[in-house]
């Protein structure tokens, strides 16, 4: 009987993440996101021979993975990239309110109206450019998210049929309660992506 494979035909969501940050039109400007500090990777015990039933994490893999990795370092560049443009209009936002707030009494009506107005034109282009950032970062997630898919999927089918497994169930959705340790097998997934990544020019 040829062993059974559950794998996951839809990748979790959101395994590449970049913190970003909800940037109201005249806020003080967020810090860029940074990369979340490894985790030491559990230590991996001997497999048991008769075992059917594997788990792995995949959020582990993602983060763990040489394709992982690229990935997310991906999603972190373009979230740096826009927070970094949406740093320099607040700036300029910032200087234009306190400009208006200093000289307010000694500037004429014409001017105070045209100060206030290039204040609204930054924050709609705030509102604006923070909403297509947003949908540019959560697009690069999605597309990552499909590119890793196809590349998880076959390295779970090839890891479950050489330990002869019937079943890999998910770690991290919420369905797997406790299971022995020895039955982890996501270090075994991340080896094999390794070497499929090494193995493609």
């Amino acid at each position: 009987m040829k062993p059974a494979c559950d794998a996951p035909r839809e990748a979790p969501q959101a395994l590449f993440q970049a913190p970003w940050p909800k940037m109201a039109p005249h806020p003080p400007v967020p810090p860029a996101p940074r990369p979340l500090a490894p985790v030491p990777a559990p230590a991996r015990l001997p497999f048991p021979p008769d075992a059917k039933y594997a788990y792995i994490d995949l959020q582990r893999v993602a983060n763990e993975s040489r394709d992982g990795q690229l990935a997310n370092q991906r999603v972190q560049e373009l979230g740096e990239a826009k927070v970094k443009v949406l740093e320099g209009r607040n700036i300029e936002l910032q200087a234009s309110q306190q400009k208006l707030q200093q000289t307010a009494n000694v500037m004429s009506a014409e001017a105070q109206l045209q100060l206030q107005r290039e204040i609204e034109r930054l924050s709609v282009e705030i509102q604006r450019l923070t909403q297509d950032a947003e949908t540019e970062v959560g697009e690069l997630q999605q597309t990552l998210q499909l590119e890793f898919q196809q590349k998880l999927v076959p390295a779970i089918d090839s890891v479950a049929a050489r330990l002869g497994l019937h079943f890999v169930f998910s770690a991290g959705d919420g369905g797997l309660i406790w299971a022995n340790p020895a039955l982890d097998i996501t270090a075994d997934v991340v080896d094999e992506l390794d070497k499929a990544s090494q193995q493609t020019p």
